[in-house]
């Protein structure tokens, strides 16, 4: 067992059970919190950094951010190293980051942590889908259409 509770379960050793296609982008302003979250639980670590299907560094450009994709991933949050991606998740929908920047007043200008993160799953059932973050709208999104 490895601290606070995760334990590396290869993702090939789970074989049964049902799969979701899951893409996970994190911004630069947002990166450190997130290294916490690797540093917490090794399984999360090895899932991002060695278990994806793609991973882009500097995503768009933009310095200091990753794109990880995941294809056929077994996503519950009964798994440890889902469960530390879902807590980082949670903590930036409710975390406010300053901006170095000051209001009229002298007040620090601060934004939202969730503006620098975008999370997609697409599930096996055609409505099952979960989005969540607002970065990247425009570039990371579900598309779907008939083809033939």
């Amino acid at each position: 067992m490895y601290p606070f509770g995760c334990y590396i379960i290869g993702i090939e050793r789970r074989k049964m059970g049902y799969r979701s296609e899951v893409v996970l982008y994190v911004g630069p302003e947002v990166m450190p919190q997130f290294m916490v979250t690797m540093a917490k639980c090794p399984a999360t670590r090895a899932m991002c950094f060695a278990d994806h299907e793609r991973m882009v560094k500097d995503y768009q450009g933009e310095k200091g951010s990753f794109l990880f994709k995941w294809g056929w991933l077994k996503w519950y949050d009964s798994y440890p190293e889902v469960q530390a991606i879902m807590d980082f998740m949670d903590w930036c929908d409710g975390e406010d980051l300053p901006t170095g920047k000051k209001d009229a007043e002298g007040k620090e200008i601060t934004t939202y942590a969730a503006e620098f993160y975008r999370f997609i799953r697409i599930g096996e059932e055609m409505d099952d889908n979960e989005q969540r973050g607002d970065a990247m709208w425009g570039d990371i999104c579900v598309s779907r259409s008939i083809e033939f």
